[in-house]
């Protein structure tokens, strides 16, 4: 059996980050070898991540990845146990992998199981898991791509929206806030063309029944069950409510402060809430 100094044991902690006397077990059940040690560390680790797997997460943080040529972006959900763990630098950093990974995918809804199993966001996932000691859990993924990948994540990590366009703004504020008017207002689409016909439908018979109960004249129905759709619109999607900033832009629709900006669509859409 190899000496197991204190130099050896040192240095595994340091590049490992775990306790002392794991990393000299570790080294002790593998005869100094300090690769098949970090294996049997793993190896370990992942016994106890399966016996934790039914606890609850119920805490967690956005992971977020955007490209340098600002033409592609990811969003990742990532859970956990507790608060503080939400916020260290190290589940921090393993959610920003994630997403990082998603984004170099390129698919739009990648298989969350997939993401997950990549060998070396797994081997990761493990490590980060030997130093914090919580369930964790990749709960959704999404990615985008346009001519402009902009995003926002609330200042706790538990909200955001990421976003492409088809066109650069002629000015930086305007996908920054159009990600915070987002994360705010939750669109439920895009647009119109994004809304199903069968939601759409529903609004306008429910809309002429009322008018219909209320006596109101049959020449002026179809104009209330249109204006209720309108409503409708200009309320849940994007391109057609009011922005949020009316201290910069005025009163305004999205739509409207996008033209200004020479930005034509929103061409990719991603919100999320840790829990949500």
């Amino acid at each position: 059996m190899a000496n197991i100094t204190a130099k050896m044991v040192k240095d595994l902690r340091d590049g490992t980050g775990l306790p002392m006397m794991e990393c000299k077990q570790a080294l002790a059940e593998n005869d100094g070898d300090v690769e098949a040690a970090k294996g049997w560390l793993r190896k370990k680790h992942k016994g106890k991540m399966a016996a934790r797997e039914g606890r609850e997460t119920g805490e967690g943080r956005i992971g977020c990845y955007i490209d340098e040529a600002r033409k592609t972006g990811a969003f990742v959900e990532l859970r956990c146990e507790t608060a503080p763990v939400a916020v260290n630098e190290l589940f921090v950093d393993l959610a920003n992998a994630f997403a990082k990974h998603v984004a170099d995918g390129g698919e739009a809804a990648p298989d969350v199981e997939a993401v997950r199993a990549d060998p070396t966001l797994d081997a990761m996932f493990t490590d980060v898991y030997g130093k914090l000691r919580e369930t964790m859990k990749l709960v959704s993924c999404r990615g985008v791509k346009g001519e402009y990948v902009t995003s926002y994540v609330h200042h706790d990590g538990k909200s955001g929206a990421l976003i492409a366009l088809d066109a650069v703004p002629t000015a930086d504020g305007i996908g920054p806030d159009l990600c915070m008017h987002t994360t705010f207002s939750r669109p439920i689409a895009i647009d119109r063309s994004g809304v199903p016909e069968e939601t759409v439908e529903k609004i306008r018979t429910e809309a002429r029944e009322i008018a219909l109960d209320e006596g109101k004249p049959e020449g002026i129905v179809e104009k209330i069950v249109e204006g209720k759709v309108n409503a409708f619109f200009a309320e849940g999607t994007l391109m057609e409510q009011l922005h949020a900033r009316t201290d910069v832009y005025g009163k305004k629709k999205v739509r409207d402060v996008l033209k200004e900006a020479g930005v034509g669509a929103v061409v990719g859409l991603a919100f999320m809430k840790i829990g949500g």
